[in-house]
């Protein structure tokens, strides 16, 4: 059996993943913000669920958000744009194949993003690339193992 992958590709997991993410805001991101004129890559933006917390917790930060989906990235763009946010810069782009120069970012973000990566490494590889020295990266990912109901 072949499935297509859900991830925000239909309005009811879209929904699910804004969702998620509003529920999951404070303990995900009670210290989640950067410095201003700082440059932030969010790989795997998906829908925009995480990028608008991103973008208010650093309202001074230059942020680039990319996600490989072209439906993802225009119902992220939606979510920002319903949020009243200017400041994030939206691209389609593929992780693994950075579109930026090496050393171009000062911070990288991701969550809920190597658990869908067949090469989870690599992409850690790939992304490290495009953090200038001194540069930070924060992952977030789910222990899915552990969750109990």
């Amino acid at each position: 059996m072949k499935s297509a992958y859900v991830h925000g590709y239909d309005p009811r997991e879209t929904r699910r993943l804004q969702d998620q993410a509003s529920t999951l805001v404070e303990l995900l991101h009670s210290d989640t913000s950067y410095p201003e004129g700082s440059s932030v890559l969010e790989a795997g933006c998906g829908v925009g669920a995480q990028t608008v917390t991103l973008a208010s917790n650093s309202p001074k930060a230059l942020i680039t958000s990319i996600d490989v989906s072209e439906a993802s990235i225009a119902e992220a763009r939606r979510t920002v744009q319903a949020a009243g946010i200017g400041s994030v810069t939206l691209r389609q782009a593929d992780i693994f194949h950075l579109p930026f120069p090496p050393a171009s970012f000062d911070h990288v973000f991701l969550c809920f993003v190597l658990e869908h990566l067949a090469q989870p490494v690599e992409a850690l590889r790939a992304l490290k690339s495009g953090l200038r020295p001194g540069g930070t990266i924060t992952v977030i990912e789910g222990d899915h193992g552990s969750t109990y109901f």
